[in-house]
């Protein structure tokens, strides 16, 4: 591994090489965490949105990373916080999608259907993405072949629609 010389330039190669030699342990570090009774297929791709995410940390902190005696050791402590997050994530919105349907009150009226009384906060076919994701367990990368959607689309997908019902619940 090269030392760092202080520019972008450099640092840009440096994590190449970072992303060449470390990427695949990394995944498997990261499935290793991840690892449970889901399917396979869903446990390869959130380890690869996890990879991902400490990669995009590690390029902005890219100036802590290098000054380090052992960047690639922080590498795999960011990804073990990434995974940790990306739990917590994720068990945070099953609970309240198992709370909202638990909780949940059918409506009166025949044709009123769980999308349309949250129609107000999002259009059904997001609260309908949601629930396959958090509830009936489909993977991304189901999704994605689905919708044809890339990956970071589908999450920036899902990121807004949380974010609208964040902020809808707020007010």
């Amino acid at each position: 591994m090269r030392v760092w010389s202080g520019t972008d330039e450099d640092a840009e190669q440096i994590f190449h090489e970072f992303f060449t030699s470390e990427y695949p342990k990394l995944i498997r570090c990261a499935r290793s965490m991840l690892k449970s009774k889901e399917d396979s297929k869903q446990v390869n791709s959130r380890a690869e949105v996890v990879v991902q995410e400490m990669f995009t940390l590690a390029w902005k902190r890219r100036e802590e990373v290098l000054a380090r005696e052992k960047p690639v050791g922080w590498l795999y402590e960011a990804l073990s916080y990434k995974v940790l997050e990306l739990m917590r994530e994720e068990n945070r919105w099953t609970k309240r999608m198992l709370q909202y349907e638990q909780f949940y009150v059918p409506p009166t009226e025949l044709q009123l259907s769980l999308e349309t009384e949250l129609g107000w906060v999002v259009p059904p076919e997001d609260f309908h993405l949601l629930r396959r994701i958090y509830v009936e367990g489909y993977s991304y990368r189901e999704l994605c072949e689905e919708m044809n959607l890339s990956k970071s689309a589908l999450a920036d997908r899902v990121h807004r629609i949380k974010k609208k019902i964040r902020e809808s619940v707020k007010n």
